[in-house]
């Protein structure tokens, strides 16, 4: 073997060895700074900013025909649509939603409050500081609690259900169990109410996303 291809495999003196070790180190350790400065400012553009959330604040009109619909109907949720301006950053849509309306009598109501306590408890109630039952009036978000899969009512059990993992509500939005106790399905909470009220003759409700997956009832977007 010649002598430069044995100088190669020399891998140097200890003090060598240990010097380019040290070098190497420090420039992972480096690389791994100023991979972190990068990062920081990248993940903060990630995250809502508290200006766009607020962007799509608001009321919007529900329609009018459904929202009579349930204006005369007696036993049932009623489905009612209605659109609302979404922006997000430099981008701006008309997006369709929809909610889950449900007309009490006064006897109703006091059941709301027995069967759902916890939207009437200044402890437990969450980021709900609105009232509920406006006019004899409870507008459902459409979305579950559990992974906010769109829910459906069922007019043969008289109960709403989600098709995703099977969680099942009644009338009032209460999660149901079952005979031994158990609750159907995984939803953490009951069904979330939103803001109504009528301006100038015209329903309308104020679109709310909560967060999913979690027994507390926290407010996350208008969108």
């Amino acid at each position: 073997m010649s002598n430069e291809a044995k100088a190669y495999q020399d891998p140097g003196t200890p003090e060598e060895v240990s010097r380019r070790a040290f070098l190497a180190r420090a420039t992972i350790f480096t690389g791994g700074i100023i991979g972190l400065g990068l990062s920081i400012p990248l993940v903060a553009t990630l995250l809502p900013k508290s200006e766009l959330i607020d962007a799509n604040k608001g009321f919007s009109p529900l329609n009018k025909s459904e929202f009579g619909e349930l204006e005369r109907t007696l036993d049932k949720p009623v489905k009612i649509f209605f659109n609302k301006r979404v922006i997000d950053g430099y981008y701006e849509t008309d997006a369709e939603y929809y909610v889950w309306g449900i007309k009490l009598s006064p006897a109703e109501m006091d059941r709301l409050r027995q069967e759902r306590p916890e939207l009437f408890n200044p402890q437990k109630r969450g980021d709900i500081d609105y009232p509920i039952g406006t006019m004899g009036f409870v507008m459902f978000s459409s979305l579950c609690p559990h992974l906010n899969c769109k829910f459906d009512w069922d007019d043969g059990v008289k109960n709403f259900i989600c098709p995703c993992h099977g969680s099942v509500f009644n009338k009032y939005g209460k999660h149901l169990q079952d005979n031994s106790g158990r609750y159907i399905g995984p939803a953490p909470r009951g069904l979330d109410p939103l803001p109504f009220k009528e301006q100038s003759g015209v329903a309308e409700v104020e679109w709310i996303k909560f967060a999913a997956n979690t027994p507390s009832i926290v407010r996350v977007a208008y969108w």
